[in-house]
């Protein structure tokens, strides 16, 4: 499936409001607050004092729209551009900074920032499923690595004459050695 940039879903609020709810509820809508997916029970509310895309759960008499329990939620950023930064993000090979959203988006560059972070989390895969570095039972090698501090510690030749202070073990006092 290619998806090209001038797709209605990239400008027009509609059609990238009705993209995402059959991505997320391909059998119809589903409350996020008590779980109901009783199309009975649930109804679209049209109104010229409602905002587009609202559904009410007559189960829990809560209202929610497609945002809902999403990284989109809470967002003042336009659906067409969350719907652009995924498929950017997505589709790049080598990743994409908030400033190319900036500049690609038409966005400030803190609204970027803000939508590139939402969207890699969004990304992320989940640790309990993922596993170990390596696989399950696995071994990771490291070459010229080490943990801990020096037993004894050189001091940096920038200090120049400087006293050092030397930690005899870990939250002991200090003492300071000239």
């Amino acid at each position: 499936m290619t998806i090209l940039l001038n797709d209605p879903i990239f400008h027009n609020e509609d059609a990238a409001r009705a993209h995402l709810e059959s991505i997320r509820w391909p059998d119809g809508p589903n409350c996020p607050h008590c779980g109901n997916a009783d199309p009975a029970r649930i109804r679209a509310l049209k109104g010229k004092s409602t905002r587009p895309g609202l559904y009410q759960c007559n189960a829990c008499r809560q209202h929610f729209t497609v945002t809902v329990g999403s990284v989109m939620e809470r967002s003042k950023i336009p659906l067409t551009k969350w719907v652009a930064a995924f498929h950017l993000m997505a589709s790049s090979k080598k990743g994409v900074s908030a400033h190319q959203l900036h500049r690609m988006l038409g966005i400030t560059y803190k609204s970027a920032w803000f939508l590139a972070h939402r969207v890699r989390e969004a990304m992320k895969l989940d640790p309990e499923t993922s596993g170990p570095i390596g696989g399950e039972g696995k071994t990771v090698e490291a070459d010229e690595t080490y943990f801990g501090r020096r037993e004894n510690p050189k001091p940096s030749p920038a200090r120049r004459g400087r006293p050092y202070i030397k930690r005899k073990k870990p939250f002991d006092k200090m003492s300071v050695v000239l």
